[in-house]
């Protein structure tokens, strides 16, 4: 059975454990004293239905969780089916967090949880027994992950600005610009490479109207050939690095 790519972790693992041939082959053994005298093998939706059914208890979620953990111990194989399990098993609480950072958050649900899922996995390798006790531990370890991520992705903000100069304003590469002069308000705006192995990696030049170079800041800073310092365009605190200088000069002059 196949399945159309999907960007999120968790639907695609419901349908991996969706496939009939999973479901025969992906048993949790469940040690005898649980259901009974003897040992039980349960089916995922079984096993499933033991942790968060109508008639789910304490002791049985226990036995769950202990046969859960100990095939994923014991897993080596390549495919990590038993593991895996482990997060189909854990996905009803997981879900509800992930909705709820996405919503509050404003956080891409699809990376919300790869987060959870790889946090997941790194506790269970760091496992050292199948104990139940430590299922909260993992749960808790994969919703703080994802938090911390939500968190630090809340500070990208991205800008558009130069995209939106370019089609409201037709700026045009230097170096496809035609030889004539172009109008005496255009300006070409050099950004130098800096020194060191940060940054920049080539020099940047593109052209733009004087009016969008046009302020206090740009004014005050330049001098007199109409080069800016680095560290003048902003009152902003600066880190101390060297970025470079932004030479400015007016196309009608160019040769």
């Amino acid at each position: 059975m196949t399945y159309a790519p999907s960007a999120s972790v968790f639907t695609s693992v419901r349908q991996h454990f969706a496939d009939p041939r999973i479901k025969e082959s992906a048993l949790v053994k469940v040690p005898a004293g649980a259901f009974g005298v003897q040992p039980v093998e349960l089916t995922p939706d079984e096993a499933h239905d033991a942790l968060y059914g109508a008639g789910s208890t304490s002791q049985l979620s226990d036995a769950v969780w202990a046969a859960a953990l100990g095939s994923a111990l014991a897993d080596r194989g390549s495919h990590g089916t038993a593991r895996l399990l482990v997060l189909w098993l854990a996905l009803p609480p997981l879900t509800r967090t992930a909705h709820h950072i996405s919503r509050r958050m404003r956080a891409e649900p699809g990376d919300v949880e790869s987060e959870m899922a790889l946090a997941l996995f790194e506790e269970l390798a760091a496992l050292g027994s199948a104990d139940p006790a430590s299922v909260p531990l993992i749960l808790g370890a994969a919703r703080n992950r994802a938090w911390r991520y939500a968190r630090s992705a809340i500070r990208e903000i991205p800008s558009t600005r130069v995209e939106r100069m370019t089609e409201e304003h037709a700026v045009r590469s230097v170096y496809d610009a035609p030889d004539s002069p172009a109008s005496p308000g255009g300006l070409d705006v050099r950004v130098d490479r800096p020194d060191g192995p940060e940054g920049l990696r080539a020099s940047l030049r593109f052209r733009v109207n004087a009016e969008h170079l046009r302020g206090p800041a740009v004014d005050d800073a330049s001098d007199a050939e109409g080069r800016i310092p680095p560290g003048r365009c902003s009152r902003r605190r600066r880190t101390g690095r060297r970025v470079g200088t932004l030479p400015i000069r007016p196309t009608a002059r160019r040769a």
